[in-house]
């Protein structure tokens, strides 16, 4: 088996001495005594088998073999420091965050483009997933999710509370005629979790046995969903109505109705507080903050287009 490399620092101090031939100026270099430095090359020579230094009395000279080690540990060194730089700059310059699925596509990515151009300095990458990501281990800089507002060891800030709600096609409208009472969506096929369907009944003061025994379909994500539910034509979801603001403002989708049944859990953006003065997290943590209050201004649900209009 090859032999392993020598101490670290004894390299180190052989690089340094290498550069500037004098173990006076070495050890000012390191904050080490010149007695300090003698000894970490003398214990190198000792590892090597040879010399590397040619001491003379006012400097030392590299040997030939310590000439060929010189460059290659100087090499080493930049190399180091370049890789330490880069992985310190991503570290400033990318904010990395984790996010729900629906949550990100509906919600996050429509937006975060005016975070950057408030913070041209960052790149933000976006990770879409459900699975828990280990803040505290560097996997992500901010997670945003679902859920009650404790995570272990993490600063957790809520953003808006978790609704749901009807929301239906405007196709769907003009095809079977406006929606005047909750009853009303029973004309349309009911996509979205029954449970969610039976409590919004419920609260309406609605005999929830009215609704069918299943869903007409229920998928992985809102998202998938509604776009189901748009292309049939005859559907109505039921929704977090937050998550298609975009889709509701552009007259694609309509909440006929403004009750929103409240859940139990909500959304919030969590980090690690021991970072939380970073200069990114802090811009993004301050800029996230205001979106709900932005957002929520504009959430009335819109009026019905006439039947055939």
């Amino acid at each position: 088996m090859p032999q392993s490399l020598p101490p670290i620092q004894a390299i180190r101090v052989f690089e340094t001495a290498a550069r500037l031939g004098n173990f006076t100026r070495t050890g000012e270099a390191l904050g080490m005594t010149q007695a300090a430095v003698s000894y970490q090359i003398k214990q190198l020579e000792d590892r090597l088998g040879f010399a590397v230094f040619d001491r003379k009395p006012r400097h030392v000279e590299l040997t030939a073999r310590g000439a060929r080690l010189a460059s290659g540990t100087s090499e080493a060194f930049r190399l180091l420091e370049r890789t330490f730089e880069n992985v310190r700059d991503e570290q400033d310059h990318i904010l990395h965050i984790s996010a729900i699925p629906t949550f990100c596509n509906n919600w996050l990515v429509p937006r975060i483009g005016t975070f950057q151009m408030e913070n041209p300095d960052l790149a933000v990458r976006i990770e879409s997933n459900r699975d828990i990501t280990d803040i505290k281990a560097g996997e992500a800089d901010i997670a945003l999710r679902s859920g009650y507002g404790y995570w272990e060891g993490l600063e957790a800030r809520k953003l808006f509370d978790d609704t749901t709600a009807p929301l239906v096609p405007t196709a769907a409208l003009q095809r079977f005629g406006p929606l005047e009472k909750p009853e009303d969506l029973l004309k349309l096929r009911l996509f979205g979790p029954l449970p969610w369907w039976q409590a919004w009944f419920e609260e309406q003061g609605i005999d929830p046995t009215l609704l069918p025994a299943r869903p007409h379909l229920e998928l992985e994500t809102q998202t998938m969903e509604i776009s189901a539910a748009i292309a049939a034509g005859d559907a109505a979801c039921m929704v977090t109505p937050i998550y298609f603001a975009e889709q509701i403002a552009a007259g694609a989708l309509v909440q006929p109705f403004a009750h929103e049944s409240p859940h139990t859990h909500a959304h919030y953006m969590v980090f690690d507080p021991e970072r939380a003065n970073e200069p990114k997290i802090k811009a993004f943590v301050q800029w996230m903050l205001f979106q709900p209050m932005a957002f929520c201004l504009n959430r009335a649900p819109k009026a019905f287009p006439e039947a055939g209009g």
